[in-house]
């Protein structure tokens, strides 16, 4: 979600890069020369010294520093630099600073506000000394990675790369390497903790080491027992007081945690403890008893009750039937009667900090603690504050706080109890389902949200009024009604289908350099022009829904990813294999032909292989291009190519980490490959190598109540899916196909269960490969292929439930993408994935989604 937040300043509604966005007040080193080279890059302003060529990795010095010091710091780093003559890095604003270091940053990169580059271990050491010296008396954040340097409180050194160094890896994105004592490339660990590579020693002195000294298992008079959170303005734990007490210890690292007002994570702890003092003395119960507040080392924690509970959205999870598939009536009637009560508690406390002159300010699910008697207690009351006639800074939950306040405006006075007010009726949104973000675009949506959870179990009149509370609707629905939706199905899909095959040509951008189709933070951190995430997913969706696609955008596609087909990686959904799948659909068989040679000789293809990302996903764009050309090369390449993906424990190793499930990174995509060539062979022996890897797939499955099926992620990951890119309908979509060819009693019986999963309503997401566009997907195929009614009514009211995710507008629907933040249309997640399942529902075109059953 960090990453997702940060690509979300930089526009109202797309993810853009950070670096889009002012850097605010900027930072600039007096006196350096006119011959250094200046550049910017990402949130760093970076500064060269003419004629200087560094290593690729050594001893690198980073400079942390107080917000109100920052520009004195600069320059004190930037005459030592220049006197050395050593290039250095430093944060180009104070908003960059304030970003870097708030609470949600990166640990393992916090604190760094200047990084200098000495060229050797010697010029290393004379510039610590020299900052060590210039520096005394400053003081910054504690840089988590690094290890501080003599007495200084803002010094430090870590070992790693000088000159960006990296691996490209399977999903498109790259890890950071260095090269060890003997020249093997490494992976370049950066942990909030110190590490050192392999074979390197530290060649400082370091008499003392104050990341041992700030977090020992006891101190304070408290043992540590257990770390409930971690963040970038300090840790909170469960401990145990020296009488035995249990408690709860919040931790504030100095210097670090920053809100928009620059108050640092220690200023707004102090300000919470003189609020539970105030209140607590005021009205017992109403806050965690405060205990005391005190420092240790260069921190400072705040020891309060430990109040019982687990967190409201933790307590939905659990409990809420909507996300379930089947619950009856009276399952729904219990739920709501407990929501009912939690909200009345949740309330009432509300009111009483009001009538006590305060403000929450903070109201989301996380600060909310339910009992197992469904007793609620707030906690978290940092951003409380008295009703006082001063601008309140929006500090909360993105969907808890309004619009508004993220731009700009700050209540005063009573009217900040309005936070509150919207704060109390998304968590009751949340009670019934999370659709923050979509219902803030576009507060028709509650109209289909309401109509969709009726279908299981009426909604309280009290609950449903709470929820709405704050959100006008339009005077002009850009919406059909849901009793229209209802009762003309296939009519209104139509509309959907070409109002967000409209909303995806209006949001094409085929000047803009970073992509031509609004993408994900996925798109930026691998490419912009894969499948998954970019340019060639939205084609393929336009062209298989029978739009036309931009000539230009598909010269652009292509000159692109020809240009760049050696730094781009093998696999169907992330890089050359599935470009070179959508421009042979699109008459570009050449340049199809030359990016699928770059991805046959890339090593992914022999280390992988998965369908997402590997050797899978390659053997099937071989199978597609044969389906062009007739080319029985393409047919004997793909042979050799699943042959060679091993079987056992030895193709644990080639799939994605952790021991994979799904279509994407599992062994079902590798079963759906060997399907297809089964087919188009006439070999039996494929299908008996697959059957056996859908069966290996069964050792992640994870029963659902009333009698349905999902898949554990991997063996590292416990949820429970029942989506496209790893759960049932991935499954479902490669067994349904298998049992058109084979007969095998047990295997139906669990498609049965894996479709029975994919007929839930409500998903986090709305997305093809991780929403509920790929259960109406997986269900519409499923029926197709067993010719099954009743199936087709299921996929039908699947299609007909995307309508509560639809943000209408005047050039057509838009739809958010992964985690539900920013405008996408991307394939996995976006518009594009949406348009591609309700095409394939309603006009039954085989192949929607990279399949070749029309050739078999």
């Amino acid at each position: 979600m960090l990453q997702h937040l940060a690509f979300a300043l930089a526009h109202a509604d797309y993810y853009e890069p950070l670096d889009l966005v002012p850097p605010g007040v900027p930072y600039r080193p007096a006196g350096m020369p006119a011959t250094w080279e200046r550049s910017s890059r990402d949130v760093w302003t970076e500064w060269t010294p003419p004629g200087v060529v560094l290593p690729d990795q050594g001893w690198k010095i980073h400079v942390s520093s107080a917000i109100e010091n920052a520009q004195r710091v600069l320059d004190i780093v930037a005459a030592a630099c220049v006197a050395f003559s050593v290039p250095f890095k430093h944060v180009s604003g104070k908003s960059f600073f304030l970003w870097v270091h708030n609470k949600h940053g990166n640990r393992a990169q916090s604190g760094k506000f200047c990084a200098v580059y000495p060229p050797t271990t010697e010029v290393a050491r004379e510039l610590l000394i020299r900052l060590e010296q210039d520096l005394a008396g400053f003081t910054g954040p504690y840089i988590r990675s690094d290890r501080r340097f003599g007495s200084s409180s803002c010094v430090s050194y870590r070992y790693g790369s000088f000159r960006e160094r990296s691996r490209l890896q399977a999903d498109g994105t790259r890890q950071l390497t260095l090269l060890d004592a003997a020249g093997r490339e490494i992976p370049d660990e950066r942990r909030p903790e110190f590490v050192l590579p392999p074979g390197v020693t530290d060649p400082f002195a370091a008499p003392r080491h104050e990341e041992d000294a700030g977090g020992p298992a006891g101190f304070g008079g408290y043992t540590f027992q257990a770390v409930l959170q971690h963040s970038n303005a300090g840790g909170a734990y469960r401990a145990r007081a020296a009488d035995g007490r249990p408690v709860f210890v919040k931790e504030a690292w100095a210097h670090t945690g920053y809100d928009a007002d620059a108050r640092d994570a220690q200023q707004r702890l102090e300000q919470e403890h003189d609020t539970l003092r105030a209140l607590h003395r005021r009205h017992p119960g109403i806050c965690p008893e405060p205990i005391e507040l005190f420092a240790h080392w260069e921190n400072t924690y705040l020891v309060t009750e430990l109040v019982p509970g687990t967190t409201l959205n933790r307590w939905v999870v659990a409990n809420s039937p909507v996300i379930k598939v089947g619950r009856p009536r009276a399952a729904f009637d219990g739920y709501y009667r407990k929501c009912l009560a939690i909200l009345g508690q949740v309330e009432q406390t509300i009111a009483t900090l009001h009538e006590l002159g305060y403000v929450f300010v903070d109201l989301n699910p996380r600060n909310i603690l339910v009992d197992d008697e469904q007793r609620v207690r707030l906690v978290d009351f940092e951003a409380a504050r008295p009703i006082v006639d001063q601008a309140v800074t929006p500090l909360g939950a993105p969907g808890y706080l309004p619009r508004e306040a993220y731009e700009g405006e700050r209540p005063t006075g009573t009217a900040s109890r309005s936070l509150d007010a919207y704060a109390l009726s998304a968590v009751a949104q949340m009670l019934l389902f999370p659709l923050h973000q979509v219902v803030t675009r576009a507060p028709e949506v509650l109209d289909h949200m309401r109509h969709d959870l009726a279908a299981l179990a009426p909604v309280p009149d009290r609950l449903w009024a709470e929820v709405t509370r704050v959100h006008r609707r339009p005077a002009r629905p850009g919406l059909p009604a849901p009793e229209e939706v209802e009762r003309e199905p296939l009519e209104s899909l139509r509309w959907l289908r070409d109002r967000t095959a409209d909303a995806i040509g209006a949001m094409a951008q085929p000047g803009n350099p970073r992509w031509v189709y609004p993408t994900t933070p996925a798109g930026f951190s691998s490419n912009t022009r894969c499948v998954a995430h970019g340019t060639a997913g939205v084609l393929h969706a336009l062209h298989v829904a029978g739009r036309g696609v931009d000539p230009e955008v598909v010269v652009r596609l292509r000159d692109e990813s020809l240009a760049q087909r050696h730094a781009t990686p093998p696999g169907l959904l992330y890089g050359n294999a599935g470009i070179a799948w959508v421009l042979a659909e699109l008459g570009e068989l050449d340049a199809a032909g030359e990016l699928l040679a770059a991805a046959d000789g890339h090593p992914l293809s022999r280390t992988c292989a998965t369908f997402g990302g590997g050797a899978a996903g390659l053997a099937m764009t071989h199978l597609s291009l044969y389906g062009h050309t007739g080319d029985d090369r393409r047919l004997a390449r793909a042979g050799e190519i699943l042959s060679a993906i091993p079987d056992g424990e030895a193709l644990t190793g080639q799939l994605a980490a952790g021991d994979a499930s799904g279509l994407v990174g599992g062994r079902p995509g590798i079963a759906l490959a060997l399907y297809y060539l089964a087919r188009l062979t006439g070999d039996r022996e494929p299908l008996r190598r697959g059957l056996g890897l859908l069966r290996d797939e069964l050792r992640h499955q994870l029963p659902v109540e009333t009698g349905a099926l999902g898949f554990r992620v991997s063996a590292a990951d416990s949820r429970n899916m029942p989506y496209l890119f790893a759960g049932s309908a991935g499954y479902a979509s490669v067994l349904s196909r298998y049992l058109t060819v084979v007969e095998d009693a047990e295997l139906a019986g669990v498609l049965a269960r894996c479709l029975r999963y994919c007929t839930v309503r409500f998903t986090v997401g709305v997305g093809l490969f991780q929403g509920l566009a790929g259960l109406t997907l997986a269900l519409s195929q499923s029926a197709d292929l067993r010719g099954d009614a009743g199936l087709r009514g299921e996929a039908i009211r699947s299609g007909a439930a995307l309508f509560k995710y639809a943000i209408p507008g005047d050039d057509g629907v838009r739809f958010v993408g992964d985690r539900f933040l920013q405008l996408s249309a991307d394939l996995w997640s976006g518009s594009a994935g949406v348009l591609l399942a309700v095409h394939h529902l309603l006009a039954g075109t085989p192949d929607p989604l990279f399949t070749l059953d029309d050739r078999c």
